[in-house]
């Protein structure tokens, strides 16, 4: 049996409009020795891959899940692209709708702000979770000690070429210092966060792109991460209008991150902050690249190779990027020819 009601409610400027399905459990299910798991789902326009992915959290063997849809302000009906789904086998259903479109930052941060679970876990609505992923977060999380805030994983990558097990590398050391040079976490959808750490480290709402690196260098300054070594996203890279493939959004991510983080990266020396800057205007340059703006993409990475040039990656993009589709057509091939 479930109850369910819609209300208004403010949050920043905009109010939001949230329904809720609260539903009954037996008090001896197992679901209710568990800790609560809240699964925050961000969509906008694209209710076909939102079943998918709402349908994924179904799948989960792990039993106390509180599922937040949180729609920003979609233009066409996606309430109406999961109504008929069965939510009894959750613990708690939330669906929240922004009166406005405020970006995918803000979507997450009013879905950690309805979590009422122990830990907080993202999917964005173009990916899929195999079904043990929560199983294997709170595992390691309950293994963890109470320093550990952050618990992420690989994922099952489905390019053009083919599906691809990506592995994120094992970091020794500083873990801020790794993520201010590359995003050796991954997507939104492998992470899994302890709800207080979540309260105290939002998003910040001002990054039209980049935002899960954002975060996690600041997530990293609050609490420690750990890595699980398996596969439990499916990725699609194939999949159309990903909520990461604005190249002008990038873009303008890219001056604010050098803006935000230099004085960090300065902290551990010159070159470093040197380092910090070449890969920042590198990921801009791939950005720029694979969008097909060969002349952008030469400009960046040859930024990238004069704050760094001790980086073997920035001087062979920039040579894929000088002679356009051809040349970078040739590096691709030779890429799938030699993986």
């Amino acid at each position: 049996m479930s109850s369910e009601t819609t209300h208004p409610r403010t949050n920043g400027s905009a109010a939001t409009y949230r329904t809720e399905h609260e539903i009954d459990r037996n008090a001896t299910d197992e679901s209710s020795r568990s800790p609560l798991v809240s699964v925050v789902i961000t969509t906008y326009n694209r209710p076909s891959y939102l079943r998918d992915a709402v349908e994924s959290v179904f799948e989960q063997r792990y039993e106390a899940i509180e599922l937040i849809v949180v729609d920003d302000h979609s233009e066409t009906d996606t309430r109406a692209a999961i109504a008929a789904l069965d939510v009894s086998s959750l613990t708690e259903f939330q669906y929240i709708r922004h009166d406005e479109n405020r970006g995918a930052n803000a979507a997450r941060n009013t879905g950690i702000e309805a979590a009422t679970g122990e830990y907080v876990a993202f999917l964005d609505d173009d990916d899929r979770w195999v079904p043990g992923k929560i199983d294997r977060h709170v595992e390691a999380f309950e293994t963890a000690g109470s320093d550990v805030g952050v618990v992420y994983t690989g994922i099952e990558a489905i390019r053009p070429e083919g599906r691809v097990i990506e592995i994120p590398p094992p970091i020794e050391g500083d873990m801020t210092k790794a993520l201010l040079c590359r995003n050796v976490v991954g997507t939104m959808s492998v992470v899994m966060v302890r709800t207080d750490v979540a309260n105290d480290v939002p998003l910040d709402e001002a990054f039209p792109a980049w935002a899960d690196l954002e975060w996690y260098i600041n997530l990293s300054r609050r609490t420690e991460f750990k890595r699980l070594p398996e596969p439990l996203t499916v990725y699609e890279f194939t999949s159309h209008d990903r909520l990461s493939d604005d190249i002008e959004k990038k873009l303008r991510a890219y001056e604010l991150f050098v803006d935000r983080f230099d004085s960090l990266a300065a902290s551990y020396g010159r070159l470093f902050r040197r380092k910090m800057r070449g890969w920042a205007a590198y990921r801009a340059g791939n950005a720029a690249l694979m969008a097909g703006r060969y002349d952008r993409a030469r400009r960046f990475f040859a930024t990238a190779l004069v704050s760094y040039p001790f980086e073997p990656t920035f001087a062979t993009h920039f040579l894929a990027s000088t002679g356009g589709h051809v040349t970078h057509g040739l590096a691709r091939w030779i890429r799938r020819v030699t993986t």
